[in-house]
């Protein structure tokens, strides 16, 4: 049997490859293995019956540090691919010491969770 890789003379990646190269501007920043939300039913259309579900987000303090650090990593090339705007470079600035403080903070507090 032929496999993919022979027929398109490609190299397979490995997953620490892929994980360098994450762009973490593309959704589910803070993404975990554990089932991270629970859902809620909303009442039945009264026409057709069906069941509709709101999705809700648990809070973390894990989810919420990635998805900081993320933001402040975008921040941070947005200012860099607009080297003249001196706000935006403010803005990235503050935002990666509110990271800083917040990450150190649940590091002393919240070592278990």
């Amino acid at each position: 049997m032929v496999s993919l890789v022979d027929i398109y003379n490609i190299e397979e990646s490995t997953f620490s490859e892929l994980k360098k190269e994450r762009d973490p501007s593309k959704g589910n920043k803070g993404k975990s293995s554990e089932k991270d939300f629970y859902l809620v039913d909303e009442p039945a259309d009264p026409e057709t019956g069906a069941i509709k579900s709101k999705v809700v987000y648990k809070r973390s303090f894990e989810r919420m540090v990635a998805d900081l650090e993320a933001e402040a990593i975008d921040m941070k090339k947005l200012s860099e691919d607009n080297p003249n705007d001196i706000v935006l470079f403010n803005i990235s600035e503050e935002l990666k010491e509110v990271f800083n403080k917040f990450r150190t903070h649940v590091r002393k507090k919240y070592k278990d969770e």
